[in-house]
Protein backbone atom coordinates (compact mmCIF):
# COMPACT_ATOMS: atom_id res chain seq x y z
CA UNK A 1 0.00 0.00 0.00
CA UNK A 2 1.05 3.30 -0.41
CA UNK A 3 0.15 7.28 0.59
CA UNK A 4 -1.06 9.85 -1.95
CA UNK A 5 -1.69 13.05 -2.10
CA UNK A 6 -4.64 14.46 -0.09
CA UNK A 7 -7.97 13.87 -2.04
CA UNK A 8 -10.18 16.61 -3.73
CA UNK A 9 -13.28 15.61 -2.95
CA UNK A 10 -16.78 17.57 -2.60
CA UNK A 11 -19.64 15.68 -0.34
CA UNK A 12 -23.32 16.79 -0.01
CA UNK A 13 -26.25 15.95 1.91
CA UNK A 14 -29.47 16.98 2.62
CA UNK A 15 -30.27 18.15 5.72
CA UNK A 16 -33.02 15.73 6.08
CA UNK A 17 -30.48 12.82 6.40
CA UNK A 18 -27.93 14.52 8.54
CA UNK A 19 -31.07 15.22 10.86
CA UNK A 20 -32.20 11.64 10.71
CA UNK A 21 -28.67 10.33 12.19
CA UNK A 22 -29.25 13.31 14.69
CA UNK A 23 -32.48 11.85 15.74
CA UNK A 24 -30.89 8.54 16.20
CA UNK A 25 -27.95 9.62 18.49
CA UNK A 26 -30.84 11.42 20.73
CA UNK A 27 -32.21 7.96 21.09
CA UNK A 28 -28.98 6.54 22.52
CA UNK A 29 -27.00 8.80 25.24
CA UNK A 30 -24.79 5.68 26.20
CA UNK A 31 -24.20 3.06 23.42
CA UNK A 32 -22.85 3.93 19.81
CA UNK A 33 -25.45 3.29 17.21
CA UNK A 34 -25.27 3.88 13.53
CA UNK A 35 -26.21 3.16 9.84
CA UNK A 36 -25.45 2.97 5.80
CA UNK A 37 -24.62 6.07 3.67
CA UNK A 38 -26.04 5.88 0.66
CA UNK A 39 -26.12 7.71 -3.17
CA UNK A 40 -24.27 8.39 -5.95
CA UNK A 41 -20.31 9.81 -7.02
CA UNK A 42 -18.90 10.95 -9.87
CA UNK A 43 -15.05 10.75 -10.76
CA UNK A 44 -13.63 14.35 -12.10
CA UNK A 45 -10.44 14.43 -13.99
CA UNK A 46 -8.19 11.38 -15.08
CA UNK A 47 -9.37 7.61 -13.78
CA UNK A 48 -6.59 7.75 -11.03
CA UNK A 49 -7.32 10.90 -9.36
CA UNK A 50 -8.36 11.28 -6.17
CA UNK A 51 -10.92 13.68 -7.12
CA UNK A 52 -15.13 13.30 -6.23
CA UNK A 53 -17.76 14.59 -6.37
CA UNK A 54 -20.03 12.65 -3.62
CA UNK A 55 -23.74 12.65 -3.58
CA UNK A 56 -25.22 11.11 -0.29
CA UNK A 57 -29.30 10.74 -1.23
CA UNK A 58 -30.23 8.77 2.15
CA UNK A 59 -29.24 6.92 5.48
CA UNK A 60 -30.27 3.28 6.42
CA UNK A 61 -30.86 2.63 10.23
CA UNK A 62 -28.93 0.18 12.00
CA UNK A 63 -31.16 -2.54 11.98
CA UNK A 64 -33.85 -4.44 14.56
CA UNK A 65 -30.44 -6.60 15.29
CA UNK A 66 -27.68 -3.99 16.05
CA UNK A 67 -25.47 -4.96 18.80
CA UNK A 68 -24.61 -2.12 20.57
CA UNK A 69 -22.30 -0.98 23.63
CA UNK A 70 -20.47 1.86 24.93
CA UNK A 71 -17.57 1.47 22.91
CA UNK A 72 -18.69 -0.87 19.94
CA UNK A 73 -21.41 -1.22 17.36
CA UNK A 74 -22.81 -3.84 15.24
CA UNK A 75 -25.37 -3.38 12.47
CA UNK A 76 -27.61 -5.75 11.51
CA UNK A 77 -25.82 -6.03 7.98
CA UNK A 78 -28.76 -8.83 6.86
CA UNK A 79 -31.62 -5.70 7.53
CA UNK A 80 -29.55 -3.41 5.77
CA UNK A 81 -28.94 -5.45 2.62
CA UNK A 82 -32.34 -6.26 1.99
CA UNK A 83 -33.49 -2.81 2.35
CA UNK A 84 -30.83 -1.11 0.03
CA UNK A 85 -31.66 -4.01 -2.31
CA UNK A 86 -35.59 -2.92 -2.51
CA UNK A 87 -34.35 0.70 -3.12
CA UNK A 88 -31.80 0.28 -5.19
CA UNK A 89 -34.54 -1.63 -7.76
CA UNK A 90 -36.41 2.19 -7.40
CA UNK A 91 -32.84 4.03 -7.86
CA UNK A 92 -30.61 1.38 -10.36
CA UNK A 93 -27.50 4.04 -9.88
CA UNK A 94 -27.22 4.10 -6.12
CA UNK A 95 -24.47 2.90 -4.43
CA UNK A 96 -23.29 1.78 -0.99
CA UNK A 97 -21.18 5.04 -0.09
CA UNK A 98 -20.19 4.30 3.35
CA UNK A 99 -21.01 4.16 6.96
CA UNK A 100 -21.92 6.27 9.86
CA UNK A 101 -21.30 5.81 13.58
CA UNK A 102 -21.18 7.59 16.65
CA UNK A 103 -18.64 8.16 19.61
CA UNK A 104 -20.71 11.10 21.33
CA UNK A 105 -21.06 8.23 24.02
CA UNK A 106 -17.27 7.42 24.62
CA UNK A 107 -15.97 11.01 24.52
CA UNK A 108 -13.52 10.26 21.14
CA UNK A 109 -12.68 12.27 19.22
CA UNK A 110 -11.92 10.51 16.04
CA UNK A 111 -11.72 7.00 14.29
CA UNK A 112 -10.99 3.91 16.37
CA UNK A 113 -8.33 1.64 15.14
CA UNK A 114 -10.87 -0.69 14.88
CA UNK A 115 -12.60 1.02 12.76
CA UNK A 116 -9.61 1.96 10.16
CA UNK A 117 -9.01 -1.53 9.94
CA UNK A 118 -12.74 -2.35 9.32
CA UNK A 119 -12.97 0.39 6.62
CA UNK A 120 -10.24 -0.57 5.29
CA UNK A 121 -10.72 -4.02 4.48
CA UNK A 122 -14.31 -3.20 3.35
CA UNK A 123 -12.45 -0.83 0.15
CA UNK A 124 -10.06 -3.47 -0.54
CA UNK A 125 -12.75 -6.67 -0.71
CA UNK A 126 -13.05 -7.58 -4.27
CA UNK A 127 -16.87 -7.03 -4.35
CA UNK A 128 -16.94 -3.47 -3.11
CA UNK A 129 -18.71 -1.54 -5.66
CA UNK A 130 -16.48 1.85 -5.44
CA UNK A 131 -12.47 3.18 -5.06
CA UNK A 132 -13.55 4.48 -1.55
CA UNK A 133 -15.10 4.20 1.64
CA UNK A 134 -16.62 7.18 3.38
CA UNK A 135 -17.56 7.60 6.77
CA UNK A 136 -19.11 9.87 8.58
CA UNK A 137 -18.79 10.33 12.56
CA UNK A 138 -20.94 11.46 15.48
CA UNK A 139 -18.21 13.40 17.82
CA UNK A 140 -20.13 15.36 20.46
CA UNK A 141 -23.12 16.90 21.11
CA UNK A 142 -23.33 20.76 20.89
CA UNK A 143 -25.29 23.30 22.24
CA UNK A 144 -25.83 24.36 18.82
CA UNK A 145 -29.81 24.13 17.71
CA UNK A 146 -29.01 24.35 14.24
CA UNK A 147 -26.80 21.34 13.82
CA UNK A 148 -26.94 19.05 17.76
CA UNK A 149 -23.90 17.10 17.11
CA UNK A 150 -20.08 17.54 15.78
CA UNK A 151 -19.56 15.34 12.98
CA UNK A 152 -16.54 14.63 11.19
CA UNK A 153 -15.33 13.18 7.46
CA UNK A 154 -13.62 10.65 6.50
CA UNK A 155 -12.48 8.58 3.44
CA UNK A 156 -10.33 5.95 2.77
CA UNK A 157 -9.27 4.38 -0.46
CA UNK A 158 -8.49 0.92 -2.28
CA UNK A 159 -4.62 0.26 -1.94
CA UNK A 160 -3.90 3.16 0.38
CA UNK A 161 -3.25 2.84 4.40
CA UNK A 162 -4.17 6.34 5.16
CA UNK A 163 -7.19 7.70 6.32
CA UNK A 164 -8.15 10.95 5.48
CA UNK A 165 -10.26 13.63 7.28
CA UNK A 166 -12.07 15.66 4.70
CA UNK A 167 -12.50 19.60 5.27
CA UNK A 168 -15.92 20.99 6.67
CA UNK A 169 -14.90 23.84 3.61
CA UNK A 170 -15.32 20.49 1.65
CA UNK A 171 -18.79 19.12 2.76
CA UNK A 172 -22.12 20.97 2.16
CA UNK A 173 -25.54 20.39 3.58
CA UNK A 174 -28.46 21.31 1.29
CA UNK A 175 -31.59 22.68 3.07
CA UNK A 176 -33.56 21.15 0.19
CA UNK A 177 -33.18 17.94 -1.72
CA UNK A 178 -31.44 17.88 -4.98
CA UNK A 179 -33.28 15.15 -6.63
CA UNK A 180 -37.12 15.03 -6.29
CA UNK A 181 -37.38 11.80 -6.59
CA UNK A 182 -35.32 10.49 -3.69
CA UNK A 183 -36.93 12.59 -1.36
CA UNK A 184 -37.38 9.84 1.20
CA UNK A 185 -33.59 10.05 2.90
CA UNK A 186 -34.15 7.65 5.39
CA UNK A 187 -34.99 4.33 4.60
CA UNK A 188 -36.08 1.44 7.01
CA UNK A 189 -37.46 2.57 10.14
CA UNK A 190 -35.38 4.35 12.94
CA UNK A 191 -34.14 1.99 15.90
CA UNK A 192 -34.08 4.21 18.78
CA UNK A 193 -35.99 3.47 21.81
CA UNK A 194 -36.19 4.70 24.99
CA UNK A 195 -33.99 2.92 27.35
CA UNK A 196 -35.43 1.71 31.06
CA UNK A 197 -33.56 2.45 33.90
CA UNK A 198 -32.54 -1.17 34.34
CA UNK A 199 -30.33 -0.50 30.81
CA UNK A 200 -29.55 2.63 31.50
CA UNK A 201 -28.10 1.34 34.72
CA UNK A 202 -25.99 -1.41 32.92
CA UNK A 203 -24.58 0.44 30.28
CA UNK A 204 -23.29 2.78 32.84
CA UNK A 205 -21.45 -0.11 34.35
CA UNK A 206 -19.96 -0.80 31.25
CA UNK A 207 -18.94 3.02 31.01
CA UNK A 208 -17.10 2.96 33.95
CA UNK A 209 -15.73 -0.61 33.30
CA UNK A 210 -14.31 1.37 29.89
CA UNK A 211 -12.91 4.33 31.68
CA UNK A 212 -11.17 2.16 34.44
CA UNK A 213 -9.68 0.32 31.49
CA UNK A 214 -8.52 2.78 29.62
CA UNK A 215 -6.50 4.36 32.52
CA UNK A 216 -5.38 1.47 34.56
CA UNK A 217 -4.98 -1.50 31.92
CA UNK A 218 -4.64 0.42 28.35
CA UNK A 219 -4.27 -3.14 26.81
CA UNK A 220 -7.58 -4.25 27.48
CA UNK A 221 -9.93 -3.39 24.57
CA UNK A 222 -14.06 -4.45 24.18
CA UNK A 223 -15.60 -6.55 21.76
CA UNK A 224 -17.99 -8.66 20.95
CA UNK A 225 -19.02 -12.50 19.72
CA UNK A 226 -21.36 -12.97 16.94
CA UNK A 227 -20.90 -16.69 18.10
CA UNK A 228 -22.72 -15.70 21.54
CA UNK A 229 -23.84 -12.50 21.52
CA UNK A 230 -22.12 -10.70 24.17
CA UNK A 231 -19.87 -8.26 24.99
CA UNK A 232 -16.39 -9.12 26.21
CA UNK A 233 -13.28 -7.00 27.51
CA UNK A 234 -9.55 -8.87 26.59
CA UNK A 235 -6.49 -7.91 27.81
CA UNK A 236 -3.06 -8.35 29.81
CA UNK A 237 -2.81 -7.89 33.24
CA UNK A 238 1.11 -8.12 34.57
CA UNK A 239 2.17 -9.76 37.79
CA UNK A 240 4.26 -8.92 40.10
CA UNK A 241 6.78 -11.73 39.16
CA UNK A 242 6.31 -10.19 35.79
CA UNK A 243 5.09 -12.75 33.86
CA UNK A 244 1.87 -11.66 31.56
CA UNK A 245 -1.44 -13.34 32.13
CA UNK A 246 -3.71 -13.31 28.85
CA UNK A 247 -6.86 -12.29 30.27
CA UNK A 248 -10.63 -12.75 29.01
CA UNK A 249 -13.70 -10.74 30.63
CA UNK A 250 -17.19 -12.45 29.36
CA UNK A 251 -20.29 -10.89 29.91
CA UNK A 252 -23.40 -12.44 30.18
CA UNK A 253 -27.20 -11.68 30.67
CA UNK A 254 -29.90 -13.02 33.00
CA UNK A 255 -33.14 -11.07 33.68
CA UNK A 256 -31.54 -8.06 32.07
CA UNK A 257 -28.77 -7.76 34.48
CA UNK A 258 -25.37 -8.90 33.83
CA UNK A 259 -22.41 -10.35 35.25
CA UNK A 260 -19.20 -11.14 34.32
CA UNK A 261 -16.74 -14.52 34.44
CA UNK A 262 -12.98 -14.18 33.88
CA UNK A 263 -10.14 -16.72 32.27
CA UNK A 264 -6.86 -16.90 31.42
CA UNK A 265 -6.07 -18.05 28.07
CA UNK A 266 -3.20 -19.19 29.04
CA UNK A 267 -1.11 -21.00 31.77
CA UNK A 268 0.52 -19.08 34.48
CA UNK A 269 2.74 -20.54 36.95
CA UNK A 270 2.75 -21.09 40.25
CA UNK A 271 -0.26 -19.01 40.17
CA UNK A 272 -2.03 -21.65 38.16
CA UNK A 273 -4.54 -22.91 41.21
CA UNK A 274 -5.66 -19.52 42.06
CA UNK A 275 -6.52 -19.42 38.29
CA UNK A 276 -8.67 -22.60 38.50
CA UNK A 277 -10.91 -20.78 41.36
CA UNK A 278 -12.39 -17.95 38.58
CA UNK A 279 -13.86 -21.32 36.66
CA UNK A 280 -17.25 -20.73 38.82
CA UNK A 281 -16.88 -17.34 39.82
CA UNK A 282 -18.80 -14.31 38.19
CA UNK A 283 -18.49 -10.43 39.38
CA UNK A 284 -20.77 -7.16 39.01
CA UNK A 285 -18.87 -5.58 36.29
CA UNK A 286 -15.76 -6.11 34.07
CA UNK A 287 -13.38 -4.22 36.00
CA UNK A 288 -14.19 -5.57 39.62
CA UNK A 289 -13.19 -9.30 38.18
CA UNK A 290 -10.02 -7.93 36.81
CA UNK A 291 -8.45 -6.34 40.14
CA UNK A 292 -9.68 -9.48 41.88
CA UNK A 293 -7.47 -12.18 39.72
CA UNK A 294 -5.19 -9.60 39.71
CA UNK A 295 -4.52 -9.14 43.75
CA UNK A 296 -5.23 -12.85 44.27
CA UNK A 297 -2.72 -13.96 41.58
CA UNK A 298 -0.39 -11.92 43.18
CA UNK A 299 -0.96 -12.74 46.49
CA UNK A 300 -0.21 -16.55 45.78
CA UNK A 301 3.03 -15.36 43.75
CA UNK A 302 4.37 -13.74 46.72
CA UNK A 303 3.69 -15.92 49.15
CA UNK A 304 5.23 -18.95 47.21
CA UNK A 305 8.11 -16.86 46.98
CA UNK A 306 8.69 -15.89 50.61
CA UNK A 307 7.89 -19.72 51.74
Amino acid sequence: MFRSKNPNVNISMPRKALEAIFDECDGFEIDETGGRIIGTYKRRGKSKNREYDINVLGIIGPGPNAKRSPTSFFQDGEYQEKIFRAVERQYPDLEHLGNWHTHHVNGLSTLSSGDKVTYHNIVNHHKHNTDFFYALLVVRRTPNRGQRYEIKHYLVFRDDDVVYEIPASQVHVLESQCHPDTAQVVFGSPSSLPETEVSRANNLERVKDQEFFSEFFPDFKPGFSKTLEALYWKGVVVLVDGSRADVLVMESISANIPSYSIAVTGTIQPASDVLEAYKERSFNSARAAVLDLERNANRELYRRKKG
